[in-house]
């Protein structure tokens, strides 16, 4: 459904959908005012959504490190480090190890992927902010009618300049000035 949102999809999907979606057409800006608030409601819940996404994957990323680091003090040899003589490795030999690690590389990943998608949606919401104020912009062109047929007084002016000027030929021309 057009609606729901899919955490599967990378943030490119999400910022080429919302660029699709951005769109107007001007001359239909009627139905353009009428779905500027849905569109902007269903990416502001999705942004909502990408949002706690993001927060799990955080929240996931610290649990896993939390772990990785117990378990590299309860037993550095399966981790590749040599304690010292009293059974201790360094702190920066364990920060290193952790951030080495297969399976925090993998739930940073993750992270990552949740923070790019919540940037892109983050991104998307202002843009759709931004399209309301372009259609505002739009209906004002509209009323002071930009996108109409010159008004019959400005035809009316240009009638009576070209009238002027043919006026004014056909005295130059009366009188043989060229």
């Amino acid at each position: 459904k057009m609606w729901e949102f899919d955490p599967e999809k990378s943030a490119k999907y999400y910022e080429e959908l919302s660029y699709e979606e951005l769109k107007f057409d001007k001359f239909r800006l009627d139905e353009e005012y009428e779905e500027q608030p849905r569109l902007y409601d269903k990416w502001s819940k999705w942004w909502g959504r990408a949002l706690l996404l993001r927060k799990r994957a955080e929240d996931d990323l610290e649990r896993i490190k939390g772990q990785v680091d117990l378990d590299i003090r309860k037993d550095p040899r399966k981790h590749g480090l040599t304690p010292d003589d009293k059974g201790k490795v360094m702190e920066s030999a364990i920060k290193a190890a952790v951030l080495i690690d297969e399976e925090v590389l993998a739930v940073q990943d993750e992270f990552y992927r949740a923070y790019a998608l919540a940037k892109a949606l983050e991104s998307s919401v202002k843009s759709f902010e931004q399209r309301k104020e372009l259609l505002r912009g739009e209906g004002d062109l509209w009323v002071n009618k930009y996108y109409s047929d010159i008004s019959i007084r400005e035809k009316a002016t240009i009638e009576e300049t070209k009238e002027e000027i043919e006026r004014d030929l056909q005295e130059h021309k009366r009188r043989g000035i060229s």
